[in-house]
């Protein structure tokens, strides 16, 4: 049923840009808001909008912290030579223009950027790669060489080779161009970005926003390190609470979901497998000491991996790490849902009418499975996780006397031949 629902909500999701209109009436401007960590499928997007555009001006609106796809180098001659006139504008602050997206704003025939916006580290072009300042040089040979190992922070000057015009909003930046002469593909045009009223006030043309499908939107949820790592702690969590809990799989679905926006990730993100090895082996030391009942050693050594794990989760400083703050509360977030959360649903999930659990001990009940060395009993006609010694040998259908009460699971060992004999 969960497999035929995505099918269809595949196949009635638009795969192409979402225009929002502001007005009808020419000219007109497309912006396109390019934010976040740029991988290849937002790649795809830019090129599709930028050719597909029947607008008077483009304007590339960017806060890219990192780009991990080598694509994102070959829209630099598209920048350079549009089929439209097209500006590159970085902001509002504080957004930042890194790697590649640094080379996108030197290429372009129109550079703009915000006051207290960051632009640089351009080298490595691509977060986490090799040092590559020859491709750089190459690509963008206007570019500061301030900006290739650092950080150039834009002010109320323009900057030689990297901004000519400074203006705090897209509005604003759009409404400066007008008058301005550009080329496209080999020719030359002049803006017309701004329209006067009876006043004399001055407002952009109409401007519409160009954004990428459902689709793109959704994987782009988890194309950060600190959404990566959150969904996959969320996703193991849930599918742990559908195991435990026994319910009726919406859990296992959301975790489902949840795994899949995490694997997109760290599928296209410079992650450091240690890393995440540290965190799937912290959620199992939880897990194991959920079984246990018993939140000791184990659980403070899962805390420690889960931190490092979520820490280190990419390899790609300085233009892209994990926030501290974000990955503390992912932590917290796990361990109460484990030491708390988890502990309480499963205990109402396998309980009986009777509160206390003590009034089991002695009690006879049967194997719904092999116990070896844990598994589910029924007692009194409830399902118990079950835990006994390996060589209780305990199979499907035995008796089994509950000896004591862990937590939530029982302690049993087979019902003794003569006991059965008796009754």
């Amino acid at each position: 049923m969960l497999r035929r629902l995505v099918v269809l909500l595949a196949l009635a999701i638009p795969l192409t840009p979402a225009v929002v209109a502001a007005g009808d009436g020419a000219p007109t401007v497309d912006v396109i808001v390019v934010d976040g960590v740029l991988e290849g499928r937002m790649v795809d997007f830019v090129r599709r909008a930028i050719e597909g555009s029947d607008a008077s001006l483009v304007v590339l609106q960017i806060d890219v912290s990192a780009v991990v796809v080598e694509a994102a180098a070959d829209l630099v001659a598209l920048l350079s030579d549009p089929p439209v006139p097209l500006a590159v504008w970085v902001g509002p602050a504080p957004a930042s223009a890194y790697g590649t997206a640094a080379v996108w704003l030197s290429a372009a025939s129109i550079r703009g950027a915000a006051p207290g916006t960051m632009i640089g580290w351009a080298s490595p072009a691509l977060a986490g790669g090799p040092e590559d300042s020859n491709l750089v040089a190459a690509l963008a040979p206007d570019l500061p060489a301030a900006a290739y190992d650092g950080r150039i922070t834009v002010g109320g000057d323009p900057i030689e080779g990297l901004v000519d015009v400074i203006q705090p909003a897209v509005g604003q930046f759009i409404v400066a161009l007008d008058g301005m002469s550009t080329v496209v593909r080999g020719g030359e045009v002049t803006l017309s970005t701004a329209r006067r009223g009876p006043g004399g006030e001055v407002s952009p043309v109409p401007v519409r926003f160009v954004e990428p499908g459902l689709v793109d939107r959704t994987l782009r949820l988890a194309v950060s390190p600190e959404a990566a790592f959150f969904f996959l702690v969320l996703g193991l969590a849930l599918v742990a609470f559908e195991f435990y809990a026994a319910g009726p799989g919406l859990a296992a679905a959301a975790g489902a979901a949840c795994l899949l926006l995490s694997g997109y990730g760290i599928a296209v993100l410079p992650v450091s497998w240690p890393a995440i090895g540290s965190a799937l082996a912290g959620i199992g030391l939880y897990v194991v000491e959920f079984q246990r009942n018993d939140f000791g050693w184990k659980s403070i050594l899962g805390t420690v991996l889960l931190g490092f794990g979520g820490l280190r989760f990419v390899d790609a400083a300085p233009q892209m790490s994990t926030s501290w703050w974000v990955v503390a509360l992912v932590i917290g977030g796990a361990a109460l849902f484990f030491g708390f959360a988890l502990t309480t649903v499963v205990r109402a999930r396998f309980s009986t009418r009777t509160i206390g659990r003590e009034h089991l001990i002695g009690r006879v009940g049967t194997a719904s499975g092999r116990i070896a060395p844990e598994g589910i009993v029924i007692v009194d006609g409830a399902e118990w996780r079950a835990r006994a010694a390996r060589a209780s040998g305990i199979a499907e259908g035995d008796r089994v006397t509950v000896t004591g009460v862990a937590g939530v699971v029982l302690e049993v060992e087979r019902e003794a031949r003569e006991a059965i004999g008796d009754g």
